[in-house]
């Protein structure tokens, strides 16, 4: 099982076994937010629980972000309050604006500030292979300062935790060099008015994750270790904590131990790494915070009126093409896989439909984590399909105020054997095809993935050729890679 990088978005299967029950209302009123806003069908991303699309205001004609959240796939209609709360509250310029909201009967959606300029992650991509040829140390400590001062806002005046920093999770507010950065995505934040007292739900994301998340006794300062994360590989371009699975990362987190290769760290600033062995403490009440971080030395050299440009950032390493290369077909498996399993017949999908339905005990098409913890405690299922369900369960484990619907459900539980067929992958190969053409091309892995970067950098790993197409045995090749 590979490490899960993403957490599900909302989607809808056609082997879906029943019907979800009706609306619940979570703000003062149901209201069409088509009346106010024209829709891009097109996703530029996934958030916690739905998906983000463009839209305009038909009488002011400006552009914003719509993030559509399908209410039945979140266990806590509370988690969605917080969520809407926290975005009300904070203001800050390196913290996405929040506009209104809308709900209707099945999903609620949020209008944020519009941000254009692409990931964090993908940015520094793109600046390693300009003329320029490389991302400054100067460049690093200019992002992670103002990550830093958002976070310090969100600690000290907010009260607010929150709990899920990882680079996808901040965008550039435009493709300027000097565009703001913003933090986007609020969706497993907590707003404490007690002073943080100590959080015992895991939640998270595998490579970014503090250790004492893991060990449900944690408090702000799991946001610090993710910033020590993040900076670690905004210098070298891969984490300082890796495995072939979550659970093989979870414990490379849990001990702590990493260190900084020769060849990409022999060129960085003894500062830097000063500056990240202070935010990776394993005991949480050695790190510094967020406003502590923000006057650190390496910070404090780097954007002062004489700073050391002579570092640079260069990806070129073997672990960081492994890495990146990782990341990219761990994207386009997660899509087939999908895709696959959505279009599977009855006799495929077999008894797993009938296990869904015994563990979703309120028919409405989806299960909390405790519905399959529940179901694994009884152990009465085929030993096959139960080490299945244990194996995913695994995967879930940072998720727990998630639900799962019956195309996750199968995608993660589905005997791989049928999933990898190469029949079936060639099906799902015609399908994300947008022309008669034998080979997908560029627009049809921007449909796919949601973002013209994400698509470059998969056609530059499984391209084999170079023809800027790929053919159904680099896809096929692809996919079996990424599992």
């Amino acid at each position: 099982m590979q490490p899960s990088a993403q957490s599900f978005g909302a989607s809808k299967g056609k082997n879906r076994p029943d019907k979800q029950k009706g609306p619940v209302l979570i703000t003062d009123a149901l209201a069409d937010v088509r009346v106010d806003y024209h829709i891009n069908p097109r996703e530029l991303g996934h958030g916690h629980y739905g998906v983000v699309r463009k839209c305009q205001h038909r009488q002011t004609k400006e552009f914003y972000a719509i993030k559509s959240i399908r209410k039945s796939k979140v266990g806590k209609i509370e988690v969605l309050k917080r969520e809407i709360k926290i975005m009300k509250e904070v203001n800050h310029p390196n913290i996405v604006l929040f506009k209104e909201v809308f709900e209707d009967q099945k999903y609620l959606h949020l209008i944020m500030e519009l941000c254009t300029g692409g990931e964090l992650f993908d940015r520094i991509i793109e600046k390693t292979n300009s003329e320029e040829g490389h991302f400054s140390e100067q460049d690093a400590a200019k992002l992670i300062r103002d990550i830093c001062d958002a976070i310090a806002y969100c600690h000290d005046r907010k009260q607010i935790v929150h709990r899920d920093l990882k680079p996808e999770n901040f965008l550039f507010l435009t493709s300027e060099d000097n565009s703001p950065i913003k933090i986007i995505d609020f969706g497993l934040s907590r707003h404490d008015t007690q002073n943080f007292g100590v959080m015992k739900t895991k939640v998270g994301t595998p490579y970014y994750v503090a250790p004492e998340v893991l060990k449900r006794e944690y408090t702000k300062s799991c946001d610090v270790w993710s910033i020590g994360v993040i900076t670690y590989i905004l210098l070298c371009g891969y984490p300082p904590f890796y495995g072939d699975s979550d659970n093989e990362i979870f414990d490379s987190v849990r001990t702590g131990q990493y260190d900084f290769p020769a060849n990409e760290w022999d060129e960085i600033s003894q500062d830097a790494k000063d500056f990240i062995e202070s935010l990776l403490k394993q005991d949480p009440s050695e790190r510094l915070s967020a406003s502590q971080a923000m006057r650190h030395k390496w910070i404090v050299a780097q954007l002062g009126e004489h700073p050391n440009k002579r570092f640079h950032v260069s990806y070129t390493s073997d672990r960081g093409q492994v890495f990146k290369r990782f990341l990219a077909l761990k994207k386009l498996k997660k899509a087939a896989i999908e895709d696959i399993a959505s279009h599977l017949t009855e006799e495929e999908v077999g008894v797993l439909g009938d296990i869904f339905k015994a563990i979703d005990k309120n028919r409405d098409g989806t299960l909390t984590l405790s519905n399959l913890d529940a179901a694994l405690a009884d152990e009465q299922f085929p030993q096959e399909i139960l080490e299945n369900l244990k194996s995913f369960r695994k995967t879930l484990k940072l998720e727990e105020t998630d639900r799962i619907n019956w195309k996750e459900f199968l995608a993660g539980t589905m005997d791989k054997s049928i999933m990898m067929r190469e029949d079936k992958v060639h099906t799902a190969f015609d399908r994300f095809k947008r022309s008669d053409s034998k080979s997908l091309h560029l627009g049809d892995l921007v449909d796919i993935l949601g973002g013209e970067t994400q698509a470059l950098e998969i056609m530059g790993f499984v391209d084999s050729d170079g023809d800027g197409k790929i053919s159904f045995d680099d896809f096929f090749g692809a996919i079996k890679e990424g599992s």
